[in-house]
């Protein structure tokens, strides 16, 4: 039975969920708010991620979480994008501003929610917390979409006397690409539709939960490929895993056979493989999966020319006609800053998914849910950059994501009920430690 929101959020709200919120709030300003320093223009989030190093430093001193192999993964690629960008510079100013913003934007998110977000409960709390800002987020999105009208970035424009933003009138399905606070549709569409599986299976109940669910629905009216994707991808694992608590010969371990087999299949079976087979079903335009085939192809004599430190932010080679957008998020780190950043990324997820699954299968059965929750959302979010690129709050939160998978999945855990059988509900207790858990009882 789901847990009632004032059940989950029984206890002292601590100040590591309070700093998570926070930075989760000021990740939905308006690309307006963000700050021109010299040549940089720095959004506030930066800032906020900048002045936690001293508690995310803190809090390990203190033993608060454990230092596991992801976490020195994450390292290696925080060395490896300094080296790359110091290699690949002209001048001095653009290695430090690129190194930094990079940081800010991947190795400390990662580092902050594993400093933040440590336990089931602290993941509650945060959900519970960041449902109003959901809502208002998606309920501009929807109605920036209907209306076929941006609504909040030319507001805040017109308040802070500024230009920038998101502004393209663009329209699918009779529907405007609605942005709402992000600086792009797509950004708005990955992120939302992440929260799907986080508020389905995260054990809350009422009104945080349906925002949650709600919110995530919303990514529909972005009208962007890769949200539409991930949000169906969601969708039909959601409904998977209700089908393994209720029939004996459908597991997770058959899905991953079947998915290997279709991955297998796909690549020596097509001509095309597994990326363009997804990109080619996935967009809601052949146009455009054509245009990310070229992509990926000269994307990828880019890698091969420079695999170990890229090319920074110089122009990649491509045909002229061709645009500068690389949208694949790994296949542009690896331009970028070459191979080693994206492929500790990638380790790091692959650890992270392992972790979570072993841990769910000695929880009860609303914390097993939860994590199997946190898994989806991770790997789903994983795929769905194959086909898009994600920059500024959109990057931050799936770095966030890796380091909130870590954490969920590598945390102490006691098992204080056994695990359910399959069909059976049990009254859950378990918050993610001891003490809270006696508080239910």
């Amino acid at each position: 039975m789901p847990l009632p929101a004032r059940q989950a959020a029984r206890g002292a709200l601590s100040a590591n969920v309070l700093l998570a919120v926070v930075l989760g709030y000021i990740m939905l300003l308006p690309p307006q708010f963000n700050i021109p320093i010299g040549t940089s223009v720095i959004p506030p989030y930066r800032f906020v991620l900048l002045a936690s190093v001293f508690y995310i430093v803190g809090s390990r001193l203190r033993g608060q979480w454990r230092f596991v192999l992801p976490d020195a993964l994450m390292l290696v690629a925080a060395v490896w994008i300094w080296v790359a960008f110091f290699v690949v510079s002209a001048t001095f100013e653009d290695f430090f501003t690129a190194s930094v913003a990079q940081t800010c934007d991947i190795i400390i998110p990662y580092f902050f929610a594993r400093s933040t977000l440590r336990s089931l409960r602290d993941l509650r709390l945060f959900l519970i917390l960041m449902a109003p800002a959901f809502a208002v987020t998606a309920a501009i999105i929807t109605l920036e979409s209907v209306t076929k009208t941006h609504i909040i970035q030319p507001l805040a424009r017109s308040l802070l006397g500024v230009g920038g933003g998101y502004s393209l009138i663009d329209y699918r399905l009779g529907l405007l690409r609605a942005a709402g606070p992000f600086p792009h549709p797509i950004l708005a569409g990955v992120v939302l539709s992440t929260l799907l599986s986080l508020y389905w299976f995260s054990g809350l109940r009422g009104w945080p939960r349906l925002v949650g669910v709600g919110a995530a629905l919303a990514s529909f009216f972005t009208v962007s490929s890769a949200a539409l994707l991930a949000l169906t991808s969601m969708i039909v694992l959601i409904i998977y895993d209700w089908l393994t608590e209720r029939i004996a010969n459908i597991s997770w371990r058959l899905f991953f056979i079947l998915f290997g087999i279709f991955v297998f299949v796909a690549e020596l079976g097509t001509k095309s493989g597994t990326y363009s087979l997804l990109v080619r079903f996935g967009s809601l335009n052949s146009s455009s999966a054509y245009y990310r085939t070229l992509i990926w192809r000269f994307g990828k004599q880019n890698v091969e020319k420079h695999p170990w430190f890229g090319i920074g932010y110089a122009e990649w080679e491509r045909p002229f006609w061709m645009g500068k957008s690389v949208d694949h998020y790994w296949l542009l780190q690896a331009i970028q800053v070459g191979i080693v950043p994206p492929l500790m990324y990638a380790i790091v997820i692959f650890l992270a998914f392992l972790a979570l699954i072993r841990r769910q299968s000695s929880a009860n059965l609303v914390d097993g849910r939860a994590l199997r929750g946190v898994a989806i959302a991770m790997v789903v979010m994983a795929f769905a950059v194959v086909s898009v690129a994600v920059w500024l709050s959109a990057q931050v939160w799936f770095h966030l994501m890796m380091g909130l998978s870590v954490s969920m999945g590598y945390a102490t855990y006691a098992v204080l009920r056994a695990p359910a059988p399959r069909g059976k509900y049990p009254v859950p207790v378990n918050l993610g430690n001891r003490a809270h858990a006696h508080a239910l009882r």
